[in-house]
């Protein structure tokens, strides 16, 4: 794959956040936190939803890469959390190049809500040459 092969911009836009994948993801990762399962918990912090976990909101920026480029593309992520999501909001990821060299490319990222609340911002580089190395039998 080539340089041109990455595109100038990607974009991502998931379901709503649902009750079973704050459950699900609790389970995956042991992040049981009750600000993320439990709607009382919540309120009590301030928030009028369960908080959507920031590292499913990292799953999904991943995604973005992975479904264009393979398992293993990601070589890094920069991101700051600048906003929270709450169960039940649809999540959209936008990616921009913003420059390419020996088969590597960053990519700007923002993440936000289906209201445009902003909730991530930062980078990705993305390595399509450790990515498209074949598996090991």
């Amino acid at each position: 794959m080539t340089e041109t092969a990455f595109p100038s911009e990607l974009s991502l836009a998931g379901s709503p956040v649902t009750a079973v994948d704050l459950a699900l993801f609790a389970a995956a990762s042991g992040d049981h936190n009750a600000l993320h399962l439990d709607a009382e918990v919540a309120r009590a912090a301030g928030f009028e939803r369960p908080v959507v976990h920031g590292m499913l909101t990292m799953a999904l920026v991943a995604r973005l890469f992975t479904h264009r480029f393979g398992a293993g593309s990601v070589a890094a992520l920069d991101t700051r959390f600048t906003g929270v999501a709450l169960l039940g909001d649809t999540l959209h990821v936008s990616a921009a190049l913003s420059g390419t060299e020996a088969g590597c490319a960053r990519y700007a990222l923002r993440v936000r809500t289906a209201g445009g609340a902003e909730i991530v911002t930062g980078s990705a580089s993305i390595s399509i040459t450790t990515a498209a190395q074949p598996a090991l039998a």
